[in-house]
Parts: structure tokens; sequence; C-alpha cells
């Protein structure tokens, strides 16, 4: 609460907060006291509070912000909302990252090939939606600066891409919200990213249950599609993935593997054209092999990401839940 602009207030007694407001505030109409409340400027031991009938106790902390302030909070909170509209959840944010769960059928960010939905009107992409949310934010943080007295920040606000995930794979994607996060994310990405899996489900039963898939990856570019090289080729770049068998599970007629994916170095694709390289593609992924589809997607998830934040030194953990249309799967 340092350096908010507000009215502060020591609560002298119990009473229902309406009743409280309406005696330290006599010259404002009703009306304007209720407006308080119903606009966000009322909080109480620094959290916000609307209904008439809170209870106050003595000795609460109460502050009420000016309405510039409220204003700009809820327009930043209505940025947040517009986003999950749009099935993107906010797993984690601070100053310089910001983690997200990706819903299936969304693109990471737009490809030459991939950016116009077959309408034929341009495609939405997670960066897109992500570059707007923190735009609206920033416009909002600066009216707080500036009517509680601080120096607002005025740098260009905008995502930077750390990573990708495909457009039929969920799950979770770190973005940088400034080009120095960026850039010392990346560079030092094996050192910093402590945990990174997925879970998919492959086709029919995989017999060993570990093991390490190794291959150089070379990306058609004029299909786009990604071929595998036991051996060193032209252009390749070396993929190592490594498995783990979790459980067999059978979706009508089918039986797929339930397996956990992490990886050592991180190409397109790779999960991908991996457990194809293994005679397992990936439920749902016609591209690579698949002859089934039986949850109307493609069965991959990024499911955990630990990193070391290295602007802030702290461990951020995310876990995304498997989506619902996993549970077929039994």
């Amino acid at each position: 609460m340092n350096g908010t602009a507000g009215q502060k207030f020591t609560v002298a007694h119990d009473s229902p907060l309406l009743k409280y407001l309406y005696e330290i505030f006599p010259t404002q109409s009703k009306t304007g006291v209720k407006n308080m409340l119903s606009k966000g400027q009322v909080l109480v031991n620094g959290a916000q509070k609307t209904a008439f009938d809170f209870p106050l106790q003595a000795g609460d902390a109460l502050l009420v912000l000016p309405k510039v302030v409220s204003m700009a909070r809820e327009s930043s909170a209505n940025a947040r909302e517009e986003v999950e509209k749009t099935g993107v959840k906010i797993v984690f944010e601070d100053n310089d990252y910001i983690v997200v769960d990706k819903p299936t059928g969304l693109l990471t960010v737009s490809t030459a090939k991939g950016s116009q939905s077959k309408s034929g009107k341009k495609e939405a992409t997670l960066y897109a939606i992500l570059n707007a949310y923190v735009k609206t934010d920033a416009r909002a943080r600066r009216k707080e600066d500036l009517a509680s007295g601080r120096t607002p920040d005025r740098s260009t606000a905008k995502i930077w891409i750390v990573h990708r995930l495909d457009k039929g794979t969920s799950g979770l994607v770190v973005f940088a919200k400034n080009e120095h996060a960026k850039e010392v994310l990346q560079s030092r990405w094996k050192e910093l990213v402590i945990e990174r899996r997925y879970i998919a489900f492959l086709e029919k039963k995989v017999e060993k249950e570990s093991g390490a898939i190794q291959s150089w990856l070379v990306e058609n570019p004029k299909s786009l599609k990604v071929w595998s090289s036991p051996v060193e080729v032209r252009g390749g770049q070396l993929a190592i993935t490594h498995y783990k068998v979790l459980d067999y599970v059978h979706c009508g007629k089918g039986l797929y593997t339930k397996a956990e994916f992490s990886l050592e170095s991180g190409r397109k694709n790779q999960i991908r054209v991996h457990a194809a390289d293994i005679g397992h593609p990936i439920a749902g992924d016609e591209k690579y092999g698949a002859e089934t589809d039986p949850v109307r997607r493609l069965a991959l998830h990024a499911a955990t990401l630990v990193f070391r934040n290295p602007v802030s030194g702290e461990v951020v953990r995310c876990k995304s839940p498997l989506p619902p249309a996993f549970d077929k799967f039994v």
C-alpha cells in the first residue's frame, strides 16, 4: 500500500462498512458514498471491499482510493478478463515474465502459412492476445502512478517470445515483458529451466517403460514438416527426448500409452517426431502418422514448467492440469 494515493483511516469502532463511510464522509451524498464501494475505491486491510454490510472491526486499516486509481485498477482487471475469455489463463506474472496456459488450436505467433483461418481472416495468436493485454495494463499502471505521485514507467510495453508451442499443443508457455528478460532467459535456458515436462497419449502400447530418443531434425521449408535422421545430416539439429510410460489407457476400442516427456533440446515438433520414430505417434497427430483421433485434437500437453527467474532469483513453479478432453482416456 506504500505510495498509493488515497485517504487513510484507522477504524475507531465496529461497524458495517457503508455506515462507517457515512460517518467519515458526512458532507458527501449517500449516493456518492455508495459509488465509492461500487467503483472499487474502498480497501480494508489492503483488500478491495464492495459489500455495504461488510463488518469493520476497530483497528482495521481503511483506504479510500481516488476515482482515477480505482478506474485504472479496474481497467487492468478487465484486460486480464479479456485474456481469459479467449481460453488463455495467466498462471504467473511479474515485471519481467508472464507464464500462460495456452489452449489447443491457438497459434503461439503468426507464421507464413498458419496465420489465416479457413475463412481467410487473420487468425488470432497468443502473442497478439498478450501484447494487447500488457499494453492496456501498462497504461492503467501509468495512470495510477501519476495519481499516486510516482514517476510512471514510460518504456514501451510489449511481449517478447521466449519459446513456442505448436498450435495443437496445449499448456504452459513463458513470455518476457522486456528485451533484457527475454535475452537472458533464452541465453541461459538450459541452466535456468529446472523442469519442463509434457504429457502425451501415444497410439498402442509402448513396451519399453522408459528411454531416450536421439536424432537430427530437419524442417522441409515447403511442407513445414520435420523429418528425422539417426545420423548427422546437413542442416540438421540434434534433438534428444526422454520419455517414461505412466499408464496404459483405453479410449473407445483403442489402446493408448500415457507417457511423460522431457527435453534436452527444444526443436520444432520434437516430441511429435520422436514419438513417431519409436512407432507410436501421438493420438490425433495425422501429420506424423497417427491413425486415430479419439479426442479431436493433438493429445499433447505442456504440463510442468519450473524455472529460475534470472532477474529476481525467484524459482517460478507452474503446473497445468490435463485438459478435460483427455478425460476420455480411461
